[in-house]
């Protein structure tokens, strides 16, 4: 299990926990927030390390969905990450997020 600073679990858990519709933008604002010097790219690394070890899914499922639908794709550090939450999705959610 990789270790997660504890900003980055706080983060990962703050988010968890919304009901709201945020996007993979509040997501990268918020960890801005809590870590000046952090950057999109430092949340792409919490998002597949979240992934690796099988917590937070909501959040990383939101967080890669939100991003696919601004870019029609995702970042090839993602590609692994995003092939499973696709996987595990339902016909109709896939339907409902437009993805293959």
């Amino acid at each position: 299990m990789a270790h997660l600073a504890l900003y980055k679990l706080d983060l990962l858990d703050e988010f968890e926990r919304r009901t709201d519709s945020w996007n993979f933008g509040d997501f990268e604002r918020r960890l801005a927030e809590l870590w000046p010097r952090a950057n999109y790219q430092d949340a792409k690394g919490i998002i597949n390390a979240a992934h690796k070890e099988g917590r937070w899914p909501n959040t990383v499922k939101r967080y890669l969905l939100t991003n696919y639908q601004v870019h029609g794709n995702v970042s090839s550090e993602f590609n692994d990450t995003f092939a499973d939450v696709v996987a595990a999705m339902s016909e109709q959610e896939k339907h409902d997020w437009q993805v293959a």
